[in-house]
């Protein structure tokens, strides 16, 4: 269990490191873009769809894992402060198990989504050029089966402290 723990805590960092290479690749690209139509008048007509169906999917779905891992994603807690130690244990291990049902099934229509568009290969039409995006749909599928087992693990690390303890390790 302790290398299915590492091992997906190494993945999930993967993925945020990933998302964060999206954001500074789009950034170039923009920039480049930018730069060519100002200075030289020439335009990169597939800018758009590249950031909107690569970069920004990459950018959205791919480190939920890592955020859910660091604890990073948003959470209102109103009676935390109320609740006694085992009784917070419980109340975080229910919300886990909420959270991965939840990303198991979004990971589950999207697997199938991406899929469809992989067998019909999706393109995009950008004035005389085809370009494929069918690759894109597979960005929230990663993300949110990641981001599902990641749930799992830090359920079971709620009740099992020595399963949570490594979890917290990694996310360092």
């Amino acid at each position: 269990m302790a290398r299915l723990v590492t091992f997906a805590a190494q993945v999930a960092k993967v993925m945020g490191y990933l998302s964060a290479l999206a954001v500074v690749a789009m950034m170039l690209h923009i920039c480049l873009d930018v730069v060519l139509r100002n200075a030289f008048r020439v335009s990169l007509d597939t800018v758009p769809e590249i950031v909107a169906r690569y970069y920004m999917t990459a950018l959205a779905f791919l480190p939920l894992a890592w955020l859910e891992i660091r604890r990073d994603m948003i959470s209102v807690e109103l009676l935390d402060f109320a609740l006694t130690p085992g009784t917070r244990r419980v109340s975080d291990f229910l919300v886990m198990v909420v959270a991965t049902v939840v990303y198991a099934l979004l990971a589950w229509t999207n697997w199938g989504k991406a899929l469809a568009e992989t067998r019909t290969g999706t393109l995009v039409e950008i004035a005389t050029y085809k370009m494929p995006v069918w690759h894109s749909f597979y960005f929230p599928a990663v993300g949110f089966t990641l981001a599902a087992l990641i749930c799992a693990l830090l359920s079971i690390g709620r009740l099992h402290p020595y399963i949570g303890t490594p979890l917290e390790e990694a996310a360092k």
